[in-house]
């Protein structure tokens, strides 16, 4: 297998929802005109010949499908732990997963898919459901007062330079004066972002009747987002992140709107 540059990295499991995670990977990849690369992940050595014919026979329906020919890998051992291999070795873009497992979760503690997240250096789209619009440009940015949230901001130049995004910044209802400040430094970043980008904007603060994450959550639904945009926290002096609470709650919750998650560097 030669090395793949500039690609999408797609783990299945050759179940339904990982499925919609392909067509996800092919509407993005189209617009971005990067590659596809499958990756089946098995604990058996011996279960690593049916596992290729698998991926070259779902490789071959994409290409029949879509006009895309993925490439393959069938990996052995630990998923998180191949997935954060496989995507350094093949320079990988983003790592788009379906799961089942954290359909409607409150919390994601004891599901596969938040080690995956939170082991792997790339952006991590999750999704739940199949597509619903072929391009991201409606995009739901949370704005809260963690230094890692400015990082998100250079994904500004991403879709700006792919889609005809429009950008929705999201802030919580807070009163603390010292929490209020860091969320409109964070404010003040991404808006910054934007203008020098000449991407289109708009600001909400959300009621405060709920928890945030819901009412992010039910902007998200009537603004008709195409996607969510999140960070992980990095834990202090070490090299491992983490999603807070109100961060699963997005993931757990988002039904049908992809949500990418983002370890800052």
């Amino acid at each position: 297998m030669k090395k793949t540059k500039n690609t999408i990295l797609v783990p299945t499991d050759f179940l339904q929802v990982s499925r919609y995670a392909l067509q996800h990977a092919v509407n993005v990849a189209q617009v971005v005109n990067e590659g596809i690369t499958l990756l089946h992940v098995v604990k058996l050595q011996s279960e690593v010949e049916e596992a290729k014919a698998k991926l070259a026979m779902l490789a071959q329906e994409t290409n029949e499908k879509y006009g895309l020919k993925p490439d393959s890998v069938v990996a052995f051992g630990d998923i998180a732990t191949e997935i954060a291999r496989v995507s350094a070795a093949f320079d990988v873009s983003m790592v788009i997963m379906g799961s089942e497992s954290i359909k409607g979760k409150d919390a994601l503690t004891e599901t596969r898919t938040l080690k995956v997240i939170t082991s792997s250096q790339v952006p991590f789209v999750t999704i739940q459901e199949p597509p619903i619009n072929k391009r991201y440009d409606e995009i739901v940015f949370p704005i809260d007062f963690t230094v890692e949230n400015k990082e998100k901001h250079g994904w500004i130049s991403y879709f700006s330079d792919y889609y005809v995004s429009r950008f929705h910044l999201i802030k919580p209802n807070i009163s603390d004066p010292e929490l209020i400040a860091k969320v409109d430094l964070n404010m003040a970043s991404a808006i910054k972002h934007l203008d020098d980008k000449g991407a289109k904007y708009e600001i909400y603060t959300v009621a405060g009747d709920k928890p945030y994450a819901q009412e992010v959550l039910e902007m998200a639904v009537n603004i008709r987002a195409d996607l969510i945009l999140i960070m992980t926290t990095k834990i202090a002096k070490s090299s491992k992140f983490v999603l807070e609470p109100h961060e699963q709650f997005i993931i757990g919750f988002a039904g049908h709107i992809p949500v990418m998650s983002i370890n800052p560097r």
